[in-house]
């Protein structure tokens, strides 16, 4: 038995850590299995699948890419935002950054952190399990791996956190 899932096919252009350059589509699901709604590129390159298909941009087979060797992920031409990031998922402030990636290449752009004040330094963003995060360039949202990421430089310093009055009292004697 033939059993097909409908996919939605999401044009790509990939680099790679070789320098390389794939372009393709990648298949997203309807359904995200994770929130309610379309699956979006962010959601694919941080599920727990480390293999994903990409058909060729030149037609051909579908080659199975390992997700870890990705740095940057570059959504095709024309694909709307909501299909890179969830547009209505919560933002707690974004923070303007420049990256450098392990290749010399760099970025600037906006990291929107749905972070509480608490968590809402960079750093602690960063080190949240996702491998993959939104950039919000002028030019348009990229993907970035964090395992590729050798420098980040914030434009602008993180909120203080209000401390609680337990620490005030503390502090005090």
């Amino acid at each position: 038995m033939n059993h097909v899932i409908p996919k939605r096919e999401v044009a790509v252009k990939l680099h790679l850590e070789t320098g390389d350059v794939l372009r393709g589509r990648v298949f997203l699901d309807y359904i995200d299995a994770i929130h309610r709604g379309e699956q979006t590129l962010l959601d694919k390159f941080n599920d727990d699948y480390g293999w994903f298909p990409l058909r060729p941009e030149e037609g051909g087979t579908v080659e199975v890419v390992n997700r870890s060797r990705a740095m940057v992920v570059e959504p095709g031409e024309g694909i709307p935002e909501e299909l890179v990031r969830k547009e209505n998922s919560p933002v707690f402030r974004r923070e303007r950054v420049t990256i450098q990636l392990v290749t010399g290449r760099t970025f600037t752009g906006l990291i929107a952190m749905d972070l509480p004040d608490e968590f809402s330094r960079v750093s602690d963003f960063l080190n949240f399990p996702q491998d993959f995060f939104a950039l919000e360039r002028d030019e348009g949202p990229v993907l970035v791996s964090k395992a590729h990421v050798r420098t980040l430089v914030a434009h602008e310093k993180p909120p203080l956190v209000p401390s609680s009055p337990d620490a005030d009292t503390a502090s005090e004697s």
